[in-house]
């Protein structure tokens, strides 16, 4: 069984939410930027926080499954983020078709490798978590692509109904919350991000207070998400307001990340920028050109997409301009 962050499979499942807003918004998801703050987006697991099972492989990169999971004080099981990353090891490595022998070598490794309180809590968890999976992939199967946030907040309560239907409130917490958090926390700014009617302030005051709510478990993960990092975001969105220049804009963001990065940060929000101006021009172009009804539209967008974007960029500015364009 191989043996990947916590980080990596925590973010990666809340970053399901994540990219299903990306697509109802239709912002390119390896934009490096966040058009609207000037923030850094997410788009992997932060530094220094490798769980329990990224320590423990062994030389072929294979973990025994006693050994993912943790003791409290009292003998029984911990159970918590790192708990979650151990079950979705388990249940990925098991398939969806166990076999009976793997099964069993399951209970053996857990038996063997943990008190027996432990043991039959880990194995309880391990049933309840793939009769969770298994529900979990019934149900996305059958889902529509959301359209809007509250289609997403529909489809994040259901994922926890979901999880609350099988384990208790208490077990799907611990589970499930830091993930479930930060998964809202995505759908809230995105849709704070699209919202027309709110200027660049509000949507900086109404991001700040959102990041003020997260539980601290969820900022210790991801430092962009940090109230100093917030602070800052909302100093340069005043500043602006107020006619700031950029070397104001950088001035303050040097005081809280360092010349270096601010600079760094500077220059990524002119990419940004400069990428979504390149995709207005081509769209205003796009719809001049196919009102005049040309024989072979196809043909024309394709010509138009490469005058405006390189070939490394033409997969991405596509599934973009199919989601503008719904």
């Amino acid at each position: 069984m191989n043996a990947p962050s916590r980080n990596a499979i925590m973010l990666g499942a809340a970053a399901l939410a994540l990219a299903a807003t990306l697509v109802w918004l239709g912002w390119p998801a390896d934009s490096p930027i966040d058009a609207a703050s000037g923030v850094a987006v997410l788009s992997g697991p932060a530094p220094g926080h490798a769980g329990r099972a990224a320590g423990m492989a062994a030389g072929d990169g294979t973990v025994e499954p006693a050994r993912l999971f943790e003791l409290g004080a009292s003998g029984d099981l911990r159970i918590d983020l790192d708990t979650k990353a151990a079950l979705d090891m388990i249940v990925a490595d098991l398939g969806s078709h166990p076999s009976a022998d793997a099964l069993a070598r399951l209970e053996h490794s857990l038996r063997s490798g943990l008190p027996r309180e432990a043991a039959e809590q880990a194995l309880a968890l391990v049933h309840g978590y793939r009769a969770y999976a298994a529900a979990l992939a019934k149900s996305a199967a059958s889902q529509a692509p959301p359209r809007d946030a509250s289609d997403m907040r529909a489809l994040l309560a259901q994922d926890s109904a979901l999880q609350r239907a099988h384990f208790d409130p208490d077990t799907a917490q611990a589970l499930f919350g830091v993930q479930e958090a930060y998964s809202r926390y995505a759908v809230e700014a995105q849709a704070i991000d699209s919202d027309p009617r709110l200027s660049a302030l509000d949507k900086a005051r109404q991001r700040h207070a959102l990041r003020a709510a997260l539980p601290p478990e969820v900022v210790a993960l991801e430092p962009g998400l940090s109230p100093r990092t917030s602070e800052m975001e909302l100093r340069v969105a005043e500043a602006r307001d107020q006619g700031g220049t950029a070397a104001q804009v950088q001035a303050i963001r040097a005081q809280y990340l360092g010349k270096e990065a601010a600079v760094s940060m500077g220059e990524m929000e002119a990419q940004t920028t400069q990428w979504a101006e390149r995709y207005a021009a081509f769209r205003k172009q796009k719809n001049e050109l196919l009102a005049s009804s040309p024989a072979n539209p196809a043909a024309v967008v394709d010509k138009l997409l490469a005058q405006h974007f390189s070939a490394e960029e033409l997969p991405g500015v596509r599934a973009y301009d199919r989601q503008a364009g719904r």
